[in-house]
């Protein structure tokens, strides 16, 4: 199953650099599908476990109005909006003990000095892409905090796959709104699959 899901994502990346077109149309959400049901196949049903699967579900559903040749952006941000609501939720399930702030504060302020750093390019869309931001930093730090209270698999691979998630939706952001550059989309692609992909191994480890 890993194996197919690997292979998916490369051909994507391929795909959208070298063609065929159908191939970069199908593969980018047949590859998290895959991961929907890797996680079905394998892992032990439980809230953190259906929180995940419901939020991979609204990631495919992002990708494919990302992916329409009419402009469908507004649509895939909501879709990933709740999505990283979903995996916020999830990441909150888990966490037992005392919660400190800093992390938070932190998160914080790198989302702010990274939307004023986008602002001047946004257009209309700045109010879209600052909620969609503060919806993507609330979920890295809810991982984060996830790690810092437990410190098991999971919560790294929790935390790691957020991450990469930041990073992936930063280099969009970047390619889209200020400057286009010919690797976005291999970045883009690699860090969002492998943080999926994570956020599945979180599943399997718990």
């Amino acid at each position: 199953m890993w194996l197919c899901i690997i292979l998916l994502a490369v051909l994507h990346i391929m795909a959208a650099y070298l063609g065929p077109r159908w191939l970069f149309y199908v593969s980018k959400p047949l590859t998290v599908i895959l991961m929907v049901v890797a996680c079905l196949w394998s892992g032990v049903p439980s809230f953190y476990y259906w929180a995940i699967i419901v939020g991979l579900c609204l990631s495919v559903l992002g990708d494919i109005y990302l992916m329409l040749p009419q402009d469908r952006f507004i649509a895939g941000l909501i879709s990933f909006f709740l999505a990283h609501v979903v995996y916020s939720v999830a990441f909150v399930s888990q966490w037992q003990g005392h919660v400190g702030w800093w992390l938070l504060a932190l998160c914080i302020a790198v989302g702010v000095v990274v939307f004023l750093l986008l602002l001047p390019y946004l257009g209309k869309l700045q109010i879209p892409v600052a909620l969609y931001m503060g919806v993507i930093i609330l979920m890295a730090y809810t991982a984060g905090q996830f790690w810092l209270l437990s410190h098991s698999q999971a919560a790294l691979l929790a935390m790691v796959g957020a991450v990469l998630f930041v990073l992936s939706d930063l280099t969009l952001a970047i390619n889209r709104f200020k400057q286009e550059f010919t690797a976005s989309t291999a970045i883009i692609m690699s860090t969002y699959f492998i943080a999926q992909g994570l956020f599945v191994g979180s599943v399997l480890a718990l």
